[in-house]
């Protein structure tokens, strides 16, 4: 699902992110990012899904290898002994909040990797009726954060980032590439799940796109002196 058009805008803004101070010739290196299973609420299964295939081919396209879920939510849970990660949120229940940049500092030390990534979305759909048929429109907004581990940093803290279905795309940022490269490009007036699909991309790559642009954005000291 994941083709040539996401790789190529995301690999040419990765030839940018290299560690600071590596200079490669040839193929950036390849670093590894532990990524704390997401919160998400309000979404189909489907919408669900792509939301966390965005989350991976952002990464991986940012030359990342991304630990697999179940490691790190286990090193979390049963190593750490740190909140059991809740990762489809029903809907009489409310969105857990964010992870203690401190925990994400520790889980990524426990696993010996240079960033970890935690991050929770919500959706909100509606539809209304004009003239022959439903109109539907579905909103996503995304919270994320990325630990810089050797530094201790926060390099990257995104709230409340919120883009709807109906948003049209001009170019190749990460967002519209990712829109792209999933075949999600255009939608139909009533089946939610195309909606809230094409939302929760917007979302997460505009959250996101300042990581991978850069990845020595403006940092945040974890902690304080204690």
């Amino acid at each position: 699902m994941i083709t040539a058009i996401l790789g190529l805008t995301l690999l040419a803004q990765g030839q940018k992110i290299q560690d600071s101070g590596q200079k490669s010739e040839g193929t950036a290196p390849v670093r590894q990012v532990a990524v704390l299973p997401w919160a998400l609420k309000d979404g189909t299964d489907s919408a669900v899904k792509t939301a966390k295939e965005a989350v991976q081919t952002i990464f991986e396209k940012a030359n990342f290898e991304v630990i697999p879920l179940v490691r790190t939510k286990t090193i979390w849970e049963e190593e750490l002994h740190l909140p059991a990660v809740k990762e489809v949120i029903e809907d009489r229940d409310t969105l857990p909040t964010m992870p203690e940049a401190k925990d994400l500092l520790k889980l990524g030390k426990r696993m010996n990797v240079p960033y970890v990534c935690a991050g929770r979305a919500k959706w909100h759909t509606k539809s209304v009726w004009v003239g022959l048929g439903p109109k539907t429109k579905a909103e996503c907004t995304v919270d994320v954060m990325i630990i810089d581990v050797a530094k201790e940093e926060i390099i990257l803290d995104n709230k409340n980032v919120t883009a709807d279905s109906t948003r049209k795309e001009a170019g190749l940022e990460t967002a519209g590439a990712l829109l792209l490269s999933m075949g999600i490009t255009t939608l139909s007036g009533g089946p939610k799940t195309p909606h809230q699909q094409r939302s929760a991309i917007l979302a997460i790559g505009d959250a996101m796109a300042p990581f991978v642009r850069t990845i020595a954005p403006a940092t945040k000291k974890i902690g304080g002196g204690g």
